[in-house]
């Protein structure tokens, strides 16, 4: 797999914003075998040094429609499997965005809530609420991920139970623990969440093992090339 460079914006993609043109496949990486398990659906800005604030605050609404144009654009591609996606959390408690998810024609996907903090926030109800929304989910046979945890989020989680998939541990977490044995216990800490680990920021192949001894089955980086659709 090579990085390829965009030749156009898909039309599905520029209805949306004019700010995204393509979409970044990044390979989720079976840390022992090397073998890719499936690919992060990210999207490319014109200008990516904004990234963050392009995506911060952005309406429940418009991420599904976001999701709708990906999937749709990915469809007919040899990369419309085992995808993972992004939502932000306000897609399980505003219920007109959690019903256009759920009747969602696609194959099963891997959602990973990309700001977990915020569910912590939330009041008894809300929380109530979230936690059926994910088995509806689970139900239909998507794997719930939390993205971004470190080894201070870690312990809230531990003691609110959601019916999770899979963790990702943040790419800055683990350049700072990849040297101790704290990057150990929170992997142990995760798989205590839930069945699956995966470590963000892989970036060589001493990353890779570092993050193999810690006991984290998946991996995701720049050790391994991204591509980008449309592709060239």
């Amino acid at each position: 797999m090579t990085a390829q460079n965009l030749i156009d914006t898909p039309p599905r993609l520029e209805y949306i914003s004019q700010e995204i043109v393509g979409i970044k496949l990044e390979p989720i990486v079976a840390l022992t075998s090397l073998r890719q398990v499936g690919v992060e659906v990210l999207s490319v800005l014109a200008d990516m040094r904004h990234s963050e604030d392009f995506f911060c605050d952005r309406p429940a609404d418009w991420s599904i429609t976001l999701l709708e144009a990906q999937l749709a654009t990915l469809k007919n591609t040899p990369h419309g499997h085992n995808l993972f996606i992004n939502l932000p959390i306000t897609v399980l408690t505003e219920p007109t965005s959690f019903q256009r998810l759920i009747r969602l024609s696609c194959v099963p996907l891997n959602i990973e809530f990309v700001d977990p903090a915020s569910i912590l926030a939330l009041s008894v109800a809300q929380k109530q609420f979230v936690v059926q929304n994910l088995h509806q989910l689970s139900r239909r046979g998507h794997a719930i991920w939390l993205d971004d945890i470190d080894d201070v989020l870690v312990q809230s989680f531990l003691s609110f139970r959601l019916p999770l998939s899979g963790i990702k541990i943040d790419k800055e977490a683990f350049w700072r623990l990849r040297d101790t044995p704290e990057l150990r216990q929170l992997v142990s800490l995760c798989f205590q969440l839930a069945g699956k680990v995966l470590i963000e920021g892989i970036e060589t192949e001493r990353d890779r093992t570092c993050a193999l001894q810690a006991g984290a089955d998946l991996g995701q980086g720049y050790y391994w090339p991204s591509w980008t659709w449309p592709e060239d």
